[in-house]
């Protein structure tokens, strides 16, 4: 019951996180460029990005990966998905693609990126512990 609250909540603030999408992903810039520096990505990498929302910062980092490279932005909500699934089609992007998963059942098989990433989003993970668990499975 509980993931189905969490994700109602968030789910009514779609609208809003895509609304605002160009003042939060300035706001959030020099964080996004730390964790792809961090996560060492690079032109080429497969990247995952975890609790991605409306798509950031899966879709800054596509720029980064070029066209050999590919992003896959999951999240719980399938609102947000939707918005983040429209501004990858709005910037006519290739290279990056959404899907609506939780953080501990990630629908991918083992050692498939390169890098993972999740922009303030594990505290919000039903069991941070199993979620980072499972994104070190598939990298």
């Amino acid at each position: 019951m509980r993931n189905r609250e969490v994700t109602g909540q968030w789910g009514e603030s779609a609208f809003y996180w895509e609304k605002y999408r160009a003042v939060i992903r300035q706001m959030f810039a020099p964080v996004t460029r730390a964790l792809m520096e961090d996560a060492g990505i690079i032109s080429g990498s497969a990247v995952l990005d975890v609790a991605t929302g409306t798509g950031e910062p899966a879709l800054s980092i596509a720029d980064l990966v070029g066209p050999a490279g590919r992003v896959v932005g999951t999240d719980a909500v399938p609102e947000m998905v939707e918005a983040a699934r429209r501004e990858g089609r709005r910037q006519k992007r290739d290279n990056v693609s959404f899907a609506v998963a939780f953080s501990d059942s990630l629908p991918f098989t083992d050692n498939t990126f390169d890098a993972g990433v999740s922009r303030f989003g594990v505290m919000f993970f039903p069991s941070p512990v199993d979620g980072v668990r499972d994104i070190l499975r598939v990298l």
